[in-house]
């Protein structure tokens, strides 16, 4: 999104514009940072090959799954972990929220 779209979001919707009068919190610059991390997720949805989705309708077909032994499925974790920014020892790490901090 363009910087003016931001503005213009701030402006426009009441939660974004009660967190903007704080002092403690840049909301623009959490804008910013969301629309960077939504547009890098839709950039690497663009890779995700569309044969492996499961389509079903709603004329008879079950909504849950069967219940199963739970198991671990390496690949998934490996895949995960390859797209996560950053890991150690098989496990993501994120940066907290600082805005928080």
């Amino acid at each position: 999104m363009k910087e003016r779209e931001l503005e213009q979001l701030l402006e426009i919707d009441t939660y974004l514009s009660l967190a903007s009068d704080r002092d403690d919190v840049d909301v623009l610059d959490i804008l910013r940072e969301t629309m960077e991390l939504l547009e890098e997720f839709a950039e690497r949805l663009e890779d995700v090959d569309a044969e492996d989705e499961t389509w079903t309708t709603s004329e008879g077909s079950r909504k849950f799954r069967e219940d199963d032994e739970p198991r671990c499925d390496r690949e998934f974790k490996k895949k995960m972990l390859e797209n996560a920014p950053r890991s150690d020892d098989g496990y993501v790490i994120a940066e907290r929220a600082h805005w928080l901090r």
